[in-house]
């Protein structure tokens, strides 16, 4: 079906604060109204708590950075709700092949966690990826975050 999408969406986070709300809300560590209760035990994470996740961060940050800098920046990775590969084995490929994208575009070092939630409308998998620049060993999301060409055709690689 031609009208199904690859949808990839970043939100930088800039702090401990930003990135600790964000995996309360990944693991249900918070209420999540949006989420069904029932079908929680379907998700799946790379790391087994919030608490891991921060620790593989901070191990991953370098020392010295801006007091500015992107720590960290999450994505969301999804298909229309409307794709026929929800529940079977073409999901799986999907978030497989995901994951593969983000490593190669970032480093698999940079890839921290990844989380998949099966609890909300439509699966999606949420990745924790710290911008370390492997050139200059500094935090650089600008590079490739940086500006409305670089998001559009990180849409359309991601999308290809």
């Amino acid at each position: 079906m031609d009208n199904n999408f690859a949808i990839l969406r970043t939100e930088k986070l800039k702090t401990f604060g930003n990135i600790g709300g964000s995996l309360a809300h990944n693991f249900r560590d918070i209420e999540t109204p949006n989420a069904d209760a029932d079908r929680t035990i379907k998700n799946s994470h790379s790391l087994k708590s919030s608490a891991e996740v921060i620790d593989a961060i901070q191990l991953r940050l370098p020392e010295k950075r801006r007091s500015d800098a992107v720590l960290c920046i999450e994505h969301l990775i999804t298909a229309s709700s409307t794709w026929d590969g929800w529940g079977t084995e073409k999901e799986h490929e999907f978030f497989e092949s995901s994951k593969k994208w983000l490593e190669k575009q970032y480093g698999s070092k940079n890839v921290i966690a990844v989380s998949i939630h099966r609890d909300e409308t439509t699966p999606h998998l949420i990745a924790y990826v710290v911008p370390v620049d492997e050139a200059t060993g500094k935090l650089n999301a600008k590079k490739w975050l940086g500006g409305r060409a670089k998001m559009s055709q990180m849409q359309s690689d991601f999308a290809d």
